[in-house]
């Protein structure tokens, strides 16, 4: 065998669409669009083995093996044969799901809500409701944009035309979108059929099925802040309407007094006199009526079945046997007494993963279950006993990318509750689940390899725990800072920043102050006061969760969120905060200069998501904000050339949603790329105009990017479809204004090696 190099240049044909009629093409500056990037796409490379959050599914009631899931930012996705393949069918729209149904008289009509109802802190966002006709080749926008996130849809099961949708309304502050919507028109018009006030969204609806005019509905009080949530309210309530939702009426007989959380209610479908419920209250618990609605008797307290309710609010009646009852949540417990005792089915083989949020019971034969979970989609034909994954729906949700400089590189980072992982950017006949490598547990965020040893890894998980981990002999030590007697707690945000310097010598972590370690974590030095607003109201996550207290750390703020040391001089560090700063040394930390103020049109509090210090003047640096969490879906995007004493806005009309990351290019100083929470975009002017990336890219949440020092590759790390890589990215560093007003262009590609057994090449 023998090896040569090959030089490759990289065609664009696409750019003929920019000719002019009047053949003047070469005087004519050219419109920037996505079109503009030709035939570049990215590829997927999982990993599907640990899958991701499902929000929702469905199947086909006379064909089960037909199924859609609705993934909590992944989009939706189908399956023809049981789920052995799958195939996604939502690609061009909001990729945060939060309830999916199949028209079961027209099983290839299905509604899709978007917006995920789970409403954990990481939550994406959606933007209405859509519809097919055509089992999801085609998909039509049919309103309801503003209501954010959608819990439930129900189909009237007499008239097609007639649905139920049940709005949560904006997760992070009051709208007057939400409650219960009603179309008598297949979705042409919207009448809002039951609206309690600003604050409260509905999160469940269910319909009689054998009178349909019969409705319930469950309201939901709930507010979140980026530092606490409340969940419970005067506003939360049963509702229950005889005539089709034109009047209604509040269920309170033998339920809980005061105030009322989350609901989740279930109508038994052989037997609609039969109706759950799970009521969140000061003492939460299962209701069941056997009139109605009208009377309810309280069947169960148990943690199992109470457990958690503004993540786990579901529970469903069987469709054949009306004694059976499922409610899923950490784990999926039965009831086949009616709800008086539960119990986790006698699982015999094939785990499922914890965290139930969707449930599908086969109509025809109720040994058949679908459940999606926190881990992906898992398949049982006995009733629980025995499960198998579906490890083909790349739906991982990642917090934090880096890569190595093996050959081929590895890819490394930590997803939402699967854990760390690391796997290979290539591989001889594709990349497999089971090239990927575990290395870490809990929810998973920033991942490396120490840069002077591959066999060493740091990760990270929820609390700003820290550990190093030896790949070969497993040895595993916690390295995270702790206080000292002359400081109060340390306080980590639940998405812990730790980066390594250019050079590989230091490793950073940001508290509320921010440290660094010249011996891989051994001992920490701290070298910055407290970075933060410090604001006392925002540090009281013990109170946090409402009705059903709930601290898990994923509200923890006044902490640093991002840290970036310049690759041009040491001693520039720069640091931003989940609560609005934006700090910069010049002197490794001597002195902090606070550049908040300094920062045009920025609301105050805004969470700095990124900073992107310059490759080539260590006064330059770009900078991201994330508002979402105060409402505000704005991109808030900054460049400064003077160490932050003075910054420009990069935002312009075509971006539409918040931003949590940029990149500046290592070769074209011109050339930036912007993750935001729906999608990448692009910028070959140095962010005068930005343009989507929409090769292979769809609407996902691009939460972080490297751009390989070697390999030329851009890596992108989604929350909820998986790394993605754009292979060689030199293509797109040639493309400048006069380049695009030329007809024909060669733009110049990286080397290749190509290896030929038995051939001279």
């Amino acid at each position: 065998m023998k090896i040569k190099n090959f030089k490759f240049w990289f065609l664009i044909l696409g750019l003929s669409v920019f000719l002019t009629e009047s053949n003047s093409f070469a005087q004519k500056k050219v419109k920037i669009n996505h079109n503009t990037f030709g035939a570049i796409k990215a590829r997927q490379i999982g990993p599907a083995g640990m899958s991701g959050r499902i929000a929702a599914l469905d199947a086909v009631d006379k064909d089960p093996r037909i199924i859609y899931i609705g993934a909590a930012s992944g989009g939706v996705w189908k399956s023809k044969n049981a789920g052995t393949t799958f195939k996604p069918v939502f690609d061009k729209y909001t990729q945060s799901i939060g309830a999916l149904r199949i028209d079961q008289k027209n099983p290839k009509t299905v509604w899709v809500g978007t917006g995920e109802p789970w409403v954990r802190n990481s939550v994406s966002v959606g933007n209405g409701i859509f519809k097919t006709t055509d089992g999801g080749d085609n998909w039509k926008f049919l309103g309801l944009k503003e209501t954010e996130r959608i819990g439930r849809i129900r189909i009237d099961p007499n008239n097609s035309d007639i649905v139920y949708v049940a709005a949560l309304g904006h997760l992070w502050g009051p709208n007057k979108e939400r409650g219960l919507y009603k179309t008598i028109d297949g979705g042409k018009t919207w009448q809002n059929i039951l609206f309690v006030n600003e604050n409260t969204g509905c999160t469940d609806v269910a319909i009689d099925s054998k009178n349909p005019q019969i409705v319930y509905a469950a309201m939901w009080e709930f507010g979140r802040k980026a530092y606490t949530f409340n969940s419970g309210g005067p506003g939360s309530g049963l509702h229950k309407s005889t005539d089709g939702g034109k009047t209604w009426k509040k269920l309170s007989k033998d339920l809980p007094k005061g105030e009322l959380g989350r609901i989740a209610i279930s109508v038994s479908e052989i037997d609609p006199n039969i109706v759950y419920a799970v009521v969140e209250a000061k003492k939460s618990a299962l209701y069941r009526s056997k009139n109605k609605g009208e009377s309810w008797e309280k069947m169960n307290t148990t943690r199992s079945v109470t457990e958690r309710p503004f993540y786990f609010a579901y529970v469903l009646a069987d469709p054949i046997d009306t004694n059976r009852v499922y409610k899923p949540g950490f784990n999926l417990v039965v009831s086949n007494n009616g709800g008086k005792n539960f119990s986790s089915p006698s699982v015999q083989g094939g785990r499922y993963h914890s965290d139930l949020h969707a449930l599908y019971i086969g109509k025809k034969d109720n040994n058949l279950l679908y459940i999606g979970t926190d881990g992906g989609l898992y398949i049982s034909v006995d009733k629980g006993n025995t499960w198998r994954i579906c490890r083909n729906l790349p739906l991982s949700q990642f917090y934090r990318v880096s890569a190595d400089m093996e050959t081929p590189y590895n890819v490394y980072g930590g997803l939402q509750d699967n854990g760390s992982w690391f796997g290979p950017s290539k591989s001889p006949g594709g990349i497999n689940n089971s090239d990927w490598t575990g290395v870490g547990f809990g929810d998973g965020f920033c991942v490396y390899a120490d840069p002077k040893d591959n066999n060493i890894v740091f990760w990270q998980y929820q609390g700003g725990e820290i550990a190093r981990a030896h790949i070969k002999t497993n040895e595993f030590k916690s390295i995270k800072p702790y206080k000292t007697d002359d400081i109060e707690d340390l306080r980590f945000n639940w998405n812990t920043p730790v980066v390594f310097s250019k050079d590989g010598d230091r490793m950073y972590v940001g508290a509320q102050y921010l440290y660094v370690t010249e011996n891989k974590g051994d001992s920490w030095k701290r070298i910055s006061p407290d970075l933060t607003t410090d604001n006392p109201l925002k540090q009281k996550q013990e109170e946090s969760g409402g009705l059903t207290i709930d601290n898990s750390t994923a509200e923890n703020h006044c902490a640093i969120f991002t840290i970036n040391e310049s690759p041009l001089d040491k001693n520039v560090i720069w640091a931003g905060t989940d609560d609005g700063n934006i700090q910069v040394t010049a002197d490794g930390g001597k002195n902090w200069t606070n550049l908040t103020p300094n920062v045009p049109g920025l609301p105050a509090n805004t969470w700095c998501s990124y900073i992107e210090p310059s490759n080539y003047d260590k006064a330059t640096a770009y900078a991201t904000f994330d508002g979402h969490r105060n409402n505000d879906m704005n991109p808030y995007l900054y460049k400064t050339t003077d160490f932050g004493k003075t910054w420009v806005s990069l935002s312009d009309k075509n971006l539409k949603i918040y931003n949590h990351i940029i990149k500046e290019d290592p070769v074209n100083p011109d050339l930036l790329f912007l993750g935001t929470e729906f999608g990448l975009y692009v910028s070959i002017n140095g962010g005068k105009l930005w343009s989507q990336f929409k090769g292979k890219v769809p609407n996902v949440s691009v939460r972080d990017m490297v751009i390989h020092a070697r390999e030329n590759d851009l890596i992108l790390g989604t929350h909820g479809r998986g790394i993605m890589i754009i292979d060689d990215i030199t293509p797109l560093r040639e493309l400048k204004q006069d380049v695009l007003s030329t007809e024909l262009t060669f733009l110049k590609s990286r080397d290749y090696v190509i290896d030929a057994l038995g051939m001279t090449q």
